[in-house]
């Protein structure tokens, strides 16, 4: 099996079509994490009934042996959290849990999400919780999106990671309290360095000449081009996903769409994990360097973490299907095409329905 990160020129797609490489499974994951004497699924339907009583025992139960069987993932940030109580993780594992499976570890500026944090830490269950959001009830202001140029020199208070390191040293309930209030002017449900970063690249694309420019809002064809010509790589429209295998429905979940990409230049939806990646796959990483150097398949990943990391977002794992492809396309070095055209034509074999690959065929 293909266990880490493809550096040789032997390893290829025809390693990930056969099933030769090794992806996390929702049920490892779980048992890794679980350091609980209590066997895992009686305990995540015992806690889960306690969390839901008006949900029946059978459905609890089912939700459960599903997740244990690989046949779905919990449907939301909301479930992955009363996950993490049930199994009494620290903020640690509950980072792990929450990066692999929705792409997004704790929200440090959400004051909901810190107060979650705050009781994971103090090995709390997710009822208390629930009652301390209740009692503190910060409200979060919608803000306006930063504008779309990239400033170098932003103020650390506007970043999550400025946050993050300051509540590390929050040990009681007053602290929190003192802590929420202090930093409530900083709280926001958007991700900014994410947005700035998104910003960036997309504007690269859409005025290649002049990336720092700011992006017009007649531009809407153009973002639809860009999509089309550089984002989408013959990823299926298609919503409905009972015709997929689940490999193929792991790659193509929040796979960015013309509509998904207007949705975050306005602020209404979130940048995720996945449109990023594929911005910079798109842009070749330059938009931040002259180096020559930026070819190299060790430059490139390092850029590629150190984004995902400043925006608070797990750094690339070769476990993860879409994460193994980019790292596979970048892996690449003697091609005289860009990366971008690597990861289509990967793609295009995957959802090639007229030759399925054994790897992705249901069992």
């Amino acid at each position: 099996m293909v266990d880490k990160y493809p550096e040789k020129a032997d390893v290829s797609i025809d390693d990930f079509l056969n099933g030769n490489v090794t992806f996390w499974r929702f049920s490892r994951l779980l048992h890794q994490i679980y350091q609980g004497e209590e066997p895992l699924a009686r305990r995540l339907t015992r806690k889960l009934m306690e969390y839901n009583r008006d949900e029946s025992r059978e459905r609890t139960a089912r939700k459960v042996r599903n997740w244990m069987h690989d046949r779905n993932l919990p449907k939301n940030r909301e479930e992955i959290f009363k996950i993490c109580f049930a199994l009494e993780l620290d903020e640690q594992r509950a980072e792990t849990l929450l990066g692999i499976t929705v792409e997004r570890g704790i929200h440090y500026r959400n004051p909901r999400e810190l107060i979650y944090a705050y009781c994971l830490r103090r090995k709390g269950d997710y009822p208390e919780a629930v009652k301390k959001v209740r009692e503190i009830n910060i409200p979060v202001e919608k803000k306006e999106m930063p504008a779309c140029t990239y400033k170098e020199n932003e103020t650390t208070a506007e970043i999550t990671g400025y946050i993050r390191s300051r509540f590390e040293h929050v040990r009681s309930e007053d602290e929190l309290r003192e802590f929420l209030e202090i930093h409530r002017e900083k709280f926001g449900l958007q991700h900014w360095t994410a947005y700035r970063k998104f910003r960036k690249m997309l504007n690269y694309l859409l005025h290649p000449s002049s990336g720092d420019d700011f992006l017009p809002d007649e531009q809407e064809y153009s973002i639809r081009k860009v999509v089309d010509q550089y984002l989408r790589m013959g990823v299926p429209y298609e919503k409905k996903s009972g015709r997929y295998t689940q490999i193929q429905r792991e790659i193509k979940q929040h796979w960015p769409s013309a509509k998904t990409i207007y949705e975050m230049c306005s602020g209404k939806l979130d940048v995720d994990r996945k449109t990023l990646l594929l911005l910079y796959l798109a842009t070749e990483g330059e938009v931040d360097t002259d180096a020559a150097d930026m070819r190299s398949i060790s430059e490139h990943r390092r850029r590629m973490d150190l984004m995902l990391a400043e925006c608070g977002m797990p750094v690339l794992n070769v476990h993860c299907p879409f994460d193994y492809l980019i790292l596979l396309a970048v892996n690449q070095n003697g091609e005289e095409d860009f990366i971008g055209y690597r990861m289509e034509r990967m793609l295009r074999k995957i959802f090639d329905t007229n030759k399925p690959a054994a790897y992705l065929l249901e069992k």
